[in-house]
């Protein structure tokens, strides 16, 4: 049996850890039963779900009809500008809240993509940070900071 799509086979095995892991933290949670389902419900099931993905990913890489694939060279600079954003958007949360630091943070997240372009980042970013205050914050209630502490 040989794996002849490693990108598939790799994030199968990735998905499948991941999900496994998931799946054990949620059941520290109390998980109810289906008419009153408690906070652990939704995150086991989802990482189960997880887990059945990288399952089917990975085995689907061992097929004689996957393309061949291989696992290139990992691109540290991009990865700096991803890491990097999501380490900048936590610590600017509180200070510019939850609207600036989603446009900061695909603003910064995108010089780590190749296929960079201004237009594509602004568009994307004011589709992100309003999303986000339309589903997170009048959606959910959840309490984030909205705006910088300036304006409030």
């Amino acid at each position: 049996m040989e794996v002849r799509n490693k990108q598939n086979f790799a994030a199968g095995l990735f998905f499948l850890a991941f999900g496994i892991f998931a799946a054990v933290v949620a059941r520290s949670y109390s998980l109810g039963a289906s008419d009153d389902i408690g906070p652990g419900y939704f995150p086991f099931w989802l990482a189960v779900l997880l887990a059945v993905l990288g399952t089917v990913l990975s085995v689907s890489a061992l097929a004689p009809k996957a393309e061949a694939t291989e696992i290139g060279r990992l691109d540290w600079k991009a990865v700096a500008w991803i890491v990097g954003a999501v380490v900048l958007f936590a610590f600017l949360l509180q200070i510019l809240g939850i609207v600036f630091s989603v446009l900061v943070l695909v603003i910064v997240s995108s010089l780590g993509s190749h296929e960079f372009t201004w237009k594509g980042t602004l568009a994307s970013s004011l589709l992100l940070a309003a999303l986000v205050y339309g589903v997170f914050v009048m959606g959910l209630h959840l309490q984030f900071p909205t705006w910088p502490t300036l304006f409030s």
